[in-house]
């Protein structure tokens, strides 16, 4: 057998070796899946029109849960400037925020977030909206739009 096939099916191996241990849960990471359809969005700030909801998705594997997030609004007033809407999961037990990220209200008057992580351990019974001002040196949120309990 040729050395450069060898090689080649050494290296394909491995690479399904190393897929499937990464993929695969064991015992020792038990971790309840927890998958909410919709949650619809509150609003804080009865001034604002327009409504909001979130699907998510938490999936156990060896280190870090999956984590998706897909956030839409639609009717929200457009935003000014480089201002952005962002999206926050809240852990109210130990005071913490995590920026998900921002997005603009299109000319359909739509706005989406699709966010996807495998490396951040995900605690959180909150989600939150704001309006975020750019650039802007505070990594704490502005006053919230719509908020919701999950």
């Amino acid at each position: 057998m040729d050395s450069k096939y060898l090689a080649l099916a050494l290296f394909a191996g491995i690479f399904l070796f190393v897929f499937v241990v990464d993929n695969t849960s064991t015992g020792e990471f038990v971790r309840e899946i927890r998958f909410k359809d919709t949650v619809d969005m509150r609003s804080v700030d009865y001034s604002l029109t327009g409504s909001c909801y979130a699907k998510y998705l938490i999936e156990p594997r060896t280190q870090f849960p999956l984590f998706h997030i897909y956030y839409y609004c639609e009717n929200l007033p457009y935003t000014k400037g480089n201002d952005m809407y962002h999206v926050w999961l809240i852990n109210t037990q130990i005071d913490e925020y995590l920026d998900l990220g921002g997005f603009k209200i299109l000319p359909q008057g739509i706005g989406q977030l699709d966010f996807t992580s495998t490396n951040i351990d995900v605690r959180f019974d909150k989600i939150m909206m704001t309006l975020e001002h750019y650039p802007d040196e505070s990594v704490n949120p502005s006053k919230p739009l719509m908020i919701v309990e999950v």
